[in-house]
């Protein structure tokens, strides 16, 4: 499962790698704890040209009479095609998600240690998404899933599942509103290459989505090894 994503990229950033005219005034806050139910941006086609939206992140589909608390975070890519929450969404709302990396989880004891995923060395990604429109009380909502692959290598020890990452030659095909055919586009949802991403474990600051700053970044000391001790530089009589 993806239930926490980081974007702290800077617009002019992504608008150059989604090919987006973006009014560069209203730059994007830096995100740091992006969690279910929260605002999340998508890149999406809308009247034939790419947009930066903003999107209740947790899927409520359009027929939902009583919504799920919450919707739906991620969609598992080996079903969203079966889905009734998701078919339609995928054959006719696909979405890219960017973000620079996300949040799992490791159980060491009682204890649930956090861990921090990103493109190596750093960088933008583009997760595959699903969206749609529900018409609620209070009026339109549209909200988005993120999609998920199996694990790799790296992320397995933490969790089975990871998001489904798009490659930047892969954007036109995926946005693509006349393609909806599965055969198509189910071949782009694949794990993101292990060698091409690295971890390291961070603080469980993060555990609370009301915390929102840099320094939940900051690499922590790797559960259950021991802390490096500066040596004595005189013997002990």
């Amino acid at each position: 499962m993806c239930a926490r994503i980081t974007l702290t990229t800077t617009t002019t950033e992504i608008a150059d790698l989604f090919g987006l005219s973006y009014d560069l005034s209203q730059p994007l806050r830096p995100r740091y704890n992006i969690a279910p139910s929260q605002p999340i941006s998508v890149v999406r086609m809308t009247n034939g040209q790419r947009e930066l939206a903003d999107l209740r992140w947790g899927l409520i589909p359009s027929w939902s009479k009583e919504p799920k608390p919450g919707g739906y975070v991620n969609a598992r890519s080996e079903t969203v095609t079966e889905k009734p929450a998701f078919r339609s969404a995928f054959r006719k709302r696909r979405c890219l998600i960017p973000a620079d990396g996300f949040y799992e989880w490791k159980q060491i004891g009682k204890k649930k240690q956090p861990y921090f995923f990103r493109k190596l060395g750093g960088g933008v990604l583009a997760y595959a998404g699903v969206w749609d429109v529900w018409d609620g009380p209070d009026g339109p909502v549209e909200s988005v899933a993120v999609l998920t692959v199996p694990a790799n290598d790296l992320v397995e020890p933490l969790h089975d599942r990871m998001p489904a990452i798009i490659s930047e030659g892969q954007f036109v095909a995926w946005l693509d509103p006349k393609e909806s055919r599965a055969e198509k586009l189910m071949p782009l949802l694949l794990p993101y290459p292990v060698e091409k991403m690295e971890r390291w474990p961070v603080s469980d600051r993060v555990n609370a989505a009301t915390v929102e700053d840099p320094t939940l970044l900051l690499p922590m000391p790797e559960p259950g090894k021991p802390k490096w001790v500066q040596p004595s530089l005189f013997d002990v009589a």
